[in-house]
């Protein structure tokens, strides 16, 4: 790992007013969170479309048999997952005022199980399911019984309870990308981490943390073209951004560059005067 590209993120992080965060799966693979799309991943061992709504509305008693397999078999360890040192030095920075906001993609909880406490979830939190009928919110593991007796699980209220995440066919909530393109309008640094920036229209918040033509901005217009703004990539290949878009690249571990960071970070505030 480049350590003077450390540095220098270390340095752009200290000078910043608004600094945001955008990140992916690959900030859990650390914590033992498999994502979807690379080789071995998610969708080599289960069939997609269970993660699809129209699927989910016709047979939810099936997709929630594969999810409670993924469960049982360890294939989706999101419930039972840790932290892992990328989610805790974005927490310390949080605590000491450097990070503004964490946006998501993964919905795996781990940034607050680390202690972020700003954390705007793009697409939902598998450890909670919500009931389609009257929209009432239950943690995972207060329907286990539930679960236990029949399938799909119900609500109190006799409607079908979905797990509390995004599936294709659905909306991103649109109070979640409202608040995340304010934050990436507003930011003067933005930490793309772990995410392949394929995905719309989280992809676009990068351009328009940089001020660049997006689909957001040219729909909703905002960003300002000349805006000055930094966006360090931190991922374990390049991706869509690195040469067109983002400042400089931090190739390697997410993990091992935040902590990395983190500690540089420090270094720097005890040398000041």
């Amino acid at each position: 790992m480049d350590t003077s590209l450390i540095d220098k993120a270390a340095e752009i992080l200290l000078k910043a007013r608004h600094t945001v965060a955008l990140t992916g799966a690959g900030i859990s693979t650390e914590s033992g969170v498999p994502d979807f799309r690379s080789p071995g991943g998610i969708w080599e061992r289960y069939d997609p479309t269970i993660f699809f709504y129209d699927r989910f509305i016709a047979q939810p008693d099936f997709v929630w048999r594969q999810l409670l397999d993924m469960h049982r078999s360890g294939g989706l360890t999101i419930w039972s997952a840790e932290p892992n040192r990328g989610h805790d030095a974005l927490a310390w920075m949080e605590a000491v005022g450097i990070l503004k906001a964490i946006i998501t993609q993964n919905i795996d909880n781990l940034h607050q199980k680390a202690g972020s406490e700003h954390v705007i979830e793009f697409h939902g939190n598998m450890l909670y399911v919500r009931c389609l009928d009257c929209a009432c919110l239950y943690r995972y593991d207060e329907i286990l019984d539930e679960i236990a007796r029949h399938l799909p699980p119900r609500c109190d209220c006799g409607g079908v309870l979905k797990p509390d995440i995004i599936f294709f066919g659905e909306a991103i909530p649109p109070a979640a990308l409202h608040e995340s393109v304010e934050e990436a309008d507003c930011c003067d640094v933005m930490l793309v981490i772990g995410t392949s920036a394929q995905i719309e229209p989280a992809a676009s918040l990068p351009l328009i943390a940089k001020g660049m033509g997006s689909m957001m901005f040219h729909f909703m217009h905002i960003g300002k073209p000349d805006k000055r703004c930094h966006v360090i990539e931190i991922n374990r290949e390049p991706t869509p951004l690195t040469h067109e878009v983002s400042d400089f690249l931090i190739q390697g571990s997410a993990g091992e560059a935040l902590q990395m960071i983190m500690e540089r970070i420090q270094d720097l505030q005890g040398k000041a005067p």
